[in-house]
């Protein structure tokens, strides 16, 4: 270990620092880098949109899922607990009998709510209900919440129901409480606000009943009060990090199971609905497009949707309606639909995906190119007779379908998606699998490359760019999430600049939770940001708009992959120079000389450097900063010298001189 001072960086390293050179012209622009280029892609996958994104803080709110002996579903428990056989004195039923809404607008099926029965012959504990553990509270922070209930005419419940936040152990301290009386009649929607006293990561929200009686609850809520449409406040804090051009959502594989008029209207009356893509998860639709809409538009992120494309019955005249109900007007069928729902005023998206991964049979709608092909046409037509201005992305693929798509698709659509991704399984026969996962980046752009001189070449005149809109490392979170995931994720955004008359745009899979890929990792009260995350917010902070010139000389890894990667791009106003680069030698630092040519830079130079002491080193909900960028104040005259730590990722920013 060893400290440079100066002109250099702290580095930690296990051998001798090599040197690399990067020598700029300044004079020659190899190409242009799109203000787009960094985007963001959330999809209803585990607890991605649900949980992660969404501040609902109950689980199973609707009484969806399998019931346990006591007739509770999974999610909820007995109170005041199962030490004492109950007598009759309270009976639980998830029933069809009664609910809100009656039916599952997804399924047809009938929907489902709790039944509570209290019955007179009480000669057990007073204290009867249901609760749900797990709910992570905060002193002094109020919590918004509501419950529906139904008071049947006969035998219905006659007496106070009490929502409480307490200590979840038998006769735990109560930390918030209200009451209010529940009526006779149709289901009504009954809200309360809850502040408590202390903090409880792991307290429970508790129903309680004083009456005798029959009653039906469905769809239970609790958000706390920081919340914005339905939005936590420390996932969007960071998301609002990264500053991503566009979301694209819902997906993803799930894109081909969704039908978008699930997720409008009144929240209450949606469908809970079975997640195929994803492990037939129950997805509560919560986050539908309105609200996701809205969220993009407080972001300042512009949307970009992903129609079902022939996937569990879609049609061409359903991504239509969907474009009506986003785009047209209020006195349209659908736009009137939005209008009703709160939005008066068109949204104006103007980028759509048309379906996703649909070359592989994990997904619904999957076909062969040629079909899809002429799908794409016939959607276009249906989508741009509602809005002739919309963008479109079509699925690409590897060279025969590609091909194939933009023969016949090429005259309808504005961009081809591609999905990079390499897997341990991949990179495990090579001799260094290390620098074998290294050299992928190198492999995807010249893909890049060959795949836009194939669109060029195929659809002549239509100027069709490139969005890589998902890629990641299929290596477990230790690799991920270290500082390895961190140098793959540099080399291959210095491949997207480096083709940056080819890749509009770029989008990390997934944004939040998902699977170990989300850079934004929440839990049910705490996020971290991975390796991944901060390589993509130091490029994004740093983004220029002209490519310049840089021929670089590095030492190789044992493979031949280049230890040292870089991209030097310009600001649009000329005046400011970025140097992005990433160290991908696990044992060596580099001395790197940057020379800038003709570029007359002021000698004060900001370096911000991602590294860590451990290569294995991440961060977690108990250690959030445990690798994080650092700022360090360079003083260069002429050639700039620095030292990269090993397996690092490094943006030097140079202004203009006087």
């Amino acid at each position: 270990m060893r400290r440079v001072i100066g002109a250099f960086l702290i580095s930690v390293s296990l051998a001798p620092a090599q040197t690399a050179t990067v020598k700029v012209d300044p004079s020659r622009v190899e190409n242009h880098v799109s203000p787009r280029m960094y985007a963001a892609f959330a999809e209803m996958m585990a607890e991605d949109v649900k949980w992660g994104l969404t501040a609902e803080m109950v689980h199973d709110r609707s009484f969806e899922e399998c019931p346990d002996y006591l007739g509770l579903p999974a999610d909820w428990r007995l109170e005041p607990d199962e030490r004492n056989d109950n007598v009759d004195a309270i009976k639980f039923a998830q029933t069809t009998e009664e609910a809100y809404p009656k039916t599952n607008k997804a399924t047809g099926a009938a929907e489902r709510s709790l039944r509570v029965t209290l019955a007179p012959q009480d000669i057990t504990d007073t204290r009867r209900g249901f609760s749900q553990g797990r709910i992570s509270i905060r002193a002094g922070e109020q919590y918004t919440g509501y419950v529906w209930v139904k008071v049947p005419a006969q035998n219905g419940y006659a007496g106070n129901v009490t929502v409480a936040l307490e200590e979840d152990n038998t006769d735990g301290e109560t930390y918030a409480a209200v009451s209010f009386l529940v009526t006779q009649g149709d289901w009504q929607k009954y809200s309360f606000k809850l502040l408590p006293k202390k903090t409880d990561r792991f307290a429970k929200l508790a129903f309680l009943f004083d009456g005798k009686g029959t009653l039906y609850i469905d769809q239970v809520s609790l958000e706390p009060a920081d919340a914005i449409d339905e939005v936590r406040a420390d996932s969007a804090a960071m998301i609002a990090e990264l500053r991503p051009s566009f979301l694209r959502w819902p997906g993803g594989n799930v894109a081909q199971d969704y039908h978008w008029q699930w997720g409008i209207g009144p929240r209450d009356l949606r469908p809970t609905w079975s997640n195929k893509a994803w492990s037939n998860a129950p997805e509560p639709d919560d986050f539908g497009t309105d609200e996701y809409l809205a969220f993009c538009a407080r972001m300042r992120i512009e949307p970009s949707i992903t129609v079902n494309v022939n996937g569990a019955g879609a049609t061409p005249e359903e991504a239509a309606a969907w474009v009506e109900y986003v785009n047209g007007l209020a006195t349209s069928k659908y736009g009137a639909m939005r209008a009703a729902n709160g939005h008066p005023a068109p949204y104006g998206v103007k980028q759509w995906e048309l379906g996703n991964e649909i070359y592989g049979d994990w997904v619904r709608g999957h076909t062969d190119a040629e079909t899809y092909a002429h799908s794409d046409v016939q959607y276009a037509k249906a989508m741009r007779a509602v809005d002739p201005t919309i963008k479109l992305i079509a699925v690409g693929e590897a060279d025969d379908w590609n091909s194939t798509v933009l023969k016949i698709a090429g005259p309808v659509i504005d961009y081809l998606a591609i999905h990079d991704y390499t897997s341990l399984t991949d990179n495990a026969v090579a001799s260094n699998p290390r620098a074998r996962m290294m050299g992928r980046a190198d492999e995807f752009e010249a893909n890049h490359r060959h795949t836009g001189e194939l669109m060029a070449k195929l659809a002549p005149g239509r100027n069709i760019k490139l969005i890589v809109n998902e890629w990641n490392l299929f290596y477990p979170a230790n690799v991920v999430e270290s500082m390895e995931g961190a140098v793959y994720a540099s080399r291959l955004m210095n491949g997207f600049e480096r083709e940056g008359d080819i890749v509009d745009a770029n989008c990390i899979s997934d944004l939040l939770n998902g699977w170990i890929g989300g850079v934004i990792q929440a839990s049910r009260d705490r996020v971290y940001g991975t390796t991944e995350y901060y390589a993509l917010r130091m490029y994004s902070d740093h983004l220029g708009s002209e490519r310049l010139f840089a021929e670089v000389a590095s030492p190789e890894l044992p493979t031949g992959v280049k230890a040292l990667d870089a991209v030097v791009t310009r600001s649009e106003d000329g005046a400011t120079v970025f140097a992005k680069m990433s160290n991908a030698d696990r044992e060596h630092a580099l001395k790197v000389s940057v020379d800038l040519g003709s570029f007359n830079y002021a000698q004060n130079v900001q370096a911000t450097i991602l590294t860590s002491t451990d290569p294995m080193k991440r961060n977690t909900f108990n250690n959030p900063d445990a690798v994080k960028p650092i700022n360090r104040g360079l003083h260069c005259s002429g050639v700039c010298m620095i030292e990269l730590p090993a397996d690092s990722v490094t943006v030097i920013t140079f202004r203009k001189g006087l």
